[in-house]
């Protein structure tokens, strides 16, 4: 993903007109769009398809105008900032009797926004005024963010991503009084932690690709790899040494004698079984047959009793 605007031109109903960019920056991506007439949606479907793991914020930006509906209907004026708590509030309309809106929407892991739950909770659904501080900061980062984005450079756009992550918790961390936020460095740590702990629980789906663990954790794949990048590993690198390390250790536990070679393997992802061997002897230095042969290794590390 890049920093690239994907344009969607501009598309009429009897009574609706809107238009949207979606902007890509590394863990955040961002829409904008302009609602006329009747309510229009403006929070798509989450990658993956869950929203518990994501944080969504809102921005009016020149007129009045209403996310959601009924009961969980709430009024913005223009600057104000919203924490979008339900799909209910996936809607959003001008004010009664304004001009068309202008309002963008940026979606984010919830693993880096590090704040707690309940501040996030206790803000979901409030409209907030930006007149000062972390607030104001993000509302004109975001809205310059939305200018300049067909002049973005890709190189810069996981900084700037980072930026936006970094002021939306500021800002959620003061309107809701939730204290200090971690510093940048370990929201990609807790982010990578979850990630790795995915990837042990799913060891065993032979469709588990980068593109699925990205999915899974609502992220670009240049994102997940950047992660890596950051452990001096690379995706499949890490899924490939997890994998191999549990077959080693089946194959020469007594509890798993009467599982073969064969069965242990595709227990653990590995599809192919001459790929298997191959990379197998690559790692050891010894085939699965030669490793099950031997007594129980000692040691530790990465390729230990190679």
């Amino acid at each position: 993903m890049t920093a690239t605007p994907q344009t969607t031109g501009p598309t009429y109903g009897d009574d609706t007109a809107r238009w949207g960019n979606t902007l890509e920056l590394g863990p955040v991506r961002m829409s904008v769009t302009r609602v006329a007439g009747r309510p229009s949606p403006v929070l798509g479907r989450p990658v993956g398809g869950d929203r518990r793991d994501v944080c969504r914020m809102a921005l009016a930006c020149d007129n009045p105008l209403t996310l959601g509906h009924g009961a969980h209907a709430t009024a913005l004026r223009p600057g104000d900032l919203m924490l979008c708590g339900s799909p209910e509030e996936s809607d959003a309309a001008p004010g009664a009797g304004e001009r068309p809106a202008r309002v963008i929407v940026w979606e984010l892991p919830r693993p880096l926004l590090a704040v707690p739950d309940d501040a996030l909770l206790g803000l979901a659904g409030r409209s907030v005024p930006t007149r000062g501080g972390p607030g104001a900061l993000l509302a004109r980062f975001v809205e310059g963010l939305a200018e300049q984005a067909e002049e973005l450079a890709v190189r810069s756009a996981g900084w700037l991503g980072a930026a936006v992550v970094d002021l939306t918790g500021a800002f959620i961390s003061g309107a809701a009084d939730a204290g200090p936020v971690r510093p940048p460095q370990s929201h990609q740590a807790a982010l990578l932690h979850k990630v790795k702990t995915y990837i042990d629980g799913h060891l065993g789906d032979p469709d588990l690709s980068p593109r699925a663990i990205a999915a899974a954790h609502h992220i670009s794949l240049r994102y997940l790899h950047h992660l890596f990048q950051q452990d001096k590993r690379t995706v499949g690198g890490y899924v490939r040494e997890r994998r191999l390390e549990h077959c080693r250790a089946e194959l020469s536990d007594p509890r798993f004698a009467t599982s073969t070679v064969g069965e242990i393997r595709s227990r653990w992802g590995f599809g192919d079984a001459a790929v298997f061997c191959r990379t197998f002897k690559k790692a050891y230095g010894i085939s699965p047959a030669e490793h099950r042969g031997r007594p129980a290794a000692g040691g530790t590390g990465r390729y230990a009793g190679r």
